[in-house]
């Protein structure tokens, strides 16, 4: 089975905890939901491009391009070298040709690495759900109040890294004679940025909700700016 994330989004990880939560803060009971970073679209839409290309060509590239990515969005998941080769199971000119004898992924490990490439922990905040500044999966959602240094430090590779996804997926938009060296070298680039941001992003649960890193009228909650942390008493 074809691994591509399709029009609905696969559910979070049930290790994470119930979602949406309830939590009390000032004597009121909030209701909680995740957040992207790194908007759903862009992982969906580069996880896609990994898939397409991991199955259709025979780039080396591809394949270290896509165990990169899904290593970093969960580097826990098991049998992940022998499901990313079974993935190019779909490659159907091979199959008519014989020359494939991989057994296809099933719909059980196919959502599981779909659900995985969607929501990597690192990308991931609990807010309140009634949120007014929410992103809407349009741009990065980077959080700068009430965060660690290490969180700190995820926040910036995490930006990085959204640069690289960008560029990867606009530049799979194109087609040229050179296609193929512009493929594996698109591939080579962002596996690259990967391997650099994967230290950074080293966590296996979602920032929780705090509330330092959010603001509210008493209906409506924002993210707080690194400023107005700053002026807090």
């Amino acid at each position: 089975m074809d691994p591509k994330v399709g029009n609905l989004r696969p559910p979070a990880p049930k290790r994470w905890g119930s979602t949406p939560s309830i939590v009390r803060v000032s004597e009121q009971s909030v209701p909680m939901t995740w957040y992207h970073i790194i908007p759903y679209s862009l992982l969906r839409d580069v996880w896609n491009r990994l898939v397409d290309q991991h199955i259709s060509t025979q780039l080396p590239a591809a394949r270290v391009a896509i165990r990169q990515y899904i290593s970093l969005a969960d580097p826990h998941l098991v049998g992940l070298d022998e499901l990313v080769d079974r993935i190019r199971a779909e490659n159907t000119t091979q199959r008519r040709a014989g020359h494939n004898t991989l057994r296809p992924l099933d719909t059980a490990e196919a959502n599981q690495l779909a659900a995985a490439a969607v929501w990597p922990a690192w990308d991931v905040v609990e807010g309140p759900s009634a949120r007014s500044d929410d992103k809407r999966d349009q741009s990065l959602d980077r959080f700068t109040a009430g965060l660690t240094a290490i969180e700190l430090g995820q926040m910036r590779g995490i930006e990085r890294l959204f640069s690289a996804f960008t560029t990867f997926s606009k530049a799979n938009q194109f087609r040229s004679s050179n296609q193929g060296v512009a493929a594996a070298t698109s591939l080579s680039v962002l596996s690259q940025s990967m391997t650099s941001e994967r230290e950074a992003l080293s966590r296996d649960l979602p920032i929780r909700f705090r509330a330092e890193m959010w603001s509210t009228d008493g209906s409506a909650w924002t993210k707080r700016r690194a400023t107005e942390a700053a002026a807090m008493p």
